[in-house]
């Protein structure tokens, strides 16, 4: 008999009500069980204690649906919670996420919304049912529904101006510091971002239809949501997974080319940012041989996650790549560039990729081969700590640290990666 051993993402609902709370004074609605909401709100700790959004934690309004409802239908429930909600909490958006109770009796959300277009302030809804798939797979639906019910279609094309995609909030600890680093390279070339993943009002939703590109920081989520984009309103997108240290150089001038920008100006830019990475880093040379020499890693993340961590630690830090498992489970027509994506390495490494989250088969294979460092999450590190292998916490669950707004993509990222990491193997913790 199979079973779920230390769960890596929460369900369809978590990874909507990340994107909820992401955005600028937006109110959750949850028309789900008590225990769907509390649940979510406990797995926040594995967001690094990360307790974001106008109206969360505790203040999340919820319908709370109990054995009546699954019995009788949940609609009117919902329809007295939008009310009360909109009585009470004074928000830009109200947006109306299921789980998956509701999602088996089959409770007409969108009618119920519907009742409330009339309302001073936008109410929308996704459909969101924890069976519908992970985090991920939540974060996409949401997204979708959103720009369906929200982004007004224009013809018209803002030069400069993009969208940034694939960062899950919350769910990627770190997405804060992460967004903010790549949104100040992108500003340095030129260009403006409209749709960050960080603190985004209804407005800039409402305008996503007018940028030149989106930009989708994951070879697997978010891809769905550009395709949408493209499909409904003709808006192009570049899939380039997460950049961190060196490899920021190729994602600029991959943007630079795709909007035609003067690429003397760009790589000056690139040119001024690497002399301050490669600085910073250079003076790390000689204790190099006493922290990162000869070690061998191994990476247990998410794919955007799985590729750039690889290629920063193989390519700028000259470590060995050795297993790479991929745990969101993209669909198998991205595996095989995920895969190539990953091997893709300046020198002649040959890295194992594994797309799996069962934690029995991924530390298997760990046990066999011991690396010397694995990044992965908390639960990870206890893991590690039974073959004497250390673990750099990076993903979800991350609840032994509290993350505000350090991130680790981009030039500035990757230099607090290397302090990091290399703090940590000297130290032996």
């Amino acid at each position: 008999m199979s079973y779920i051993d230390a769960p890596r993402t929460t369900c369809a609902l978590g990874g909507a009500l990340d994107l909820v709370n992401s955005l600028d004074r937006a109110a959750p609605i949850i028309h789900a069980g008590p225990g769907c909401g509390m649940a979510l709100f406990t797995g926040n700790l594995g967001h690094g204690y990360q307790y974001e959004g106008y109206a969360c934690g505790y203040a999340t309004p919820s319908t709370n649906t109990l054995e009546k409802q699954v019995v009788f239908g949940g609609e009117d429930r919902l329809r007295e919670q939008i009310k009360t909600t909109l009585e009470i909490i004074d928000a830009d958006i109200y947006f109306v996420i299921s789980g998956c109770t509701v999602g088996l009796i089959g409770d007409d959300i969108r009618a119920v919304v519907n009742e409330f277009s009339g309302s001073d302030k936008p109410v929308i809804f996704a459909e969101t049912s924890g069976f519908k798939g992970d985090t991920y797979r939540g974060y996409d639906i949401a997204y979708k529904s959103m720009i369906d019910q929200l982004t007004v279609r224009s013809k018209k094309r803002t030069k400069g101006v993009v969208n940034l995609l694939g960062i899950v909030p919350l769910m990627d600890a770190f997405w804060q510091g992460n967004i903010n680093e790549i949104v100040r390279l992108l500003q340095k070339i030129g260009l403006k971002v409209n749709l960050s993943g960080n603190g985004d009002t209804v407005d800039k939703i409402k305008n996503a239809s007018k940028v030149e590109l989106n930009i989708v920081l994951s070879p697997n989520t978010g891809i769905a949501v550009a395709d949408h984009f493209k499909q409904k309103f003709g808006v192009p997108y570049l899939v380039y997974p997460l950049p961190i240290g060196s490899e920021t150089s190729n994602f600029l001038r991959e943007v630079a080319r795709a909007l035609h920008l003067d690429l003397e100006k760009v790589e000056k830019v690139i040119e001024e940012e690497e002399n301050t990475f490669w600085k910073y880093l250079l003076k790390f040379t000689e204790a190099h041989v006493f922290a990162l020499s000869n070690k061998e890693f191994a990476v247990i993340a998410d794919s955007g996650y799985a590729v750039g961590i690889t290629k920063f630690l193989a390519n700028d830090l000259s470590l060995t790549p050795g297993l790479i498992a991929v745990t969101d489970q993209p669909e198998e027509n991205l595996r095989e560039s995920i895969r190539e994506n990953i091997s893709k390495l300046d020198y002649d490494l040959d890295p194992t990729v594994l797309f799996e989250s069962d934690n029995y088969k991924i530390w298997e294979n760990i046990k066999e081969n011991k690396p010397n460092v694995v990044f992965g999450s908390t639960n990870d590190k206890i893991e590690g700590k039974k073959y004497g292998i250390s673990t750099f916490p990076l993903t979800f669950p991350l609840y032994d640290q509290v993350v505000l707004s350090k991130g680790y993509s981009g030039y500035r990222g990757a230099v607090t990666l290397a302090e990091e990491l290399s703090t940590m193997l000297i130290s032996g913790t």
